[in-house]
């Protein structure tokens, strides 16, 4: 059975939500911050539209394989996500590939030691664009995809 990307419509969040949530959860190897997974979980169908919200899933028939979660071109919230069964075939490019259809610019931000995300962002392109502390206190990269700008991140990143 092949995989497919597919954007999730607001109207389906609902019904997806609780799946979508605990998916990350179990997927997310503790990367993805307990902000992160708060905002997914507390997400409504007008705050997608509201924010520029596009929630980019990975399908295998009705299984969930994959999710790249994007609130205002990533600069609130961006985090991607691959079951670990799935992993090294090519799905986080594939995901990351649709999504910068779908976004003018995309921005993530990386912690230093998830070597395997760092590779797979500047393989496709994504300029490393800023040097933080994350929310963890680790050391975190922004990098950005398209027509970023400066004044975004000094807006957002601070």
């Amino acid at each position: 059975m092949k995989q497919f990307y597919r954007l999730l419509p607001p109207q389906l969040l609902a019904e997806s939500q609780a799946t979508l949530v605990r998916f990350v959860r179990q997927e997310g190897d503790h990367r993805i911050t307990k902000q992160a997974i708060d905002w997914l979980e507390k997400l409504t169908p007008k705050q997608m539209q509201a924010q520029e919200t596009r929630l980019v899933l990975a399908m295998r028939g009705k299984q969930v394989i994959g999710l790249f979660a994007i609130s205002q071109c990533g600069l609130h919230h961006s985090f991607l996500v691959v079951d670990k069964r799935y992993r090294q075939r090519g799905i986080g490019k594939g995901l990351t590939q649709y999504a910068c259809e779908l976004f003018p610019k995309l921005y993530v931000r990386i912690a230093l030691d998830n070597e395997a995300s760092l590779a797979l962002f500047q393989g496709l392109g994504f300029e490393l664009v800023k040097a933080t502390i994350g929310p963890t206190g680790k050391p975190t990269l922004w990098l950005a995809y398209g027509k970023w700008t400066p004044d975004d991140l000094q807006k957002h990143a601070g």
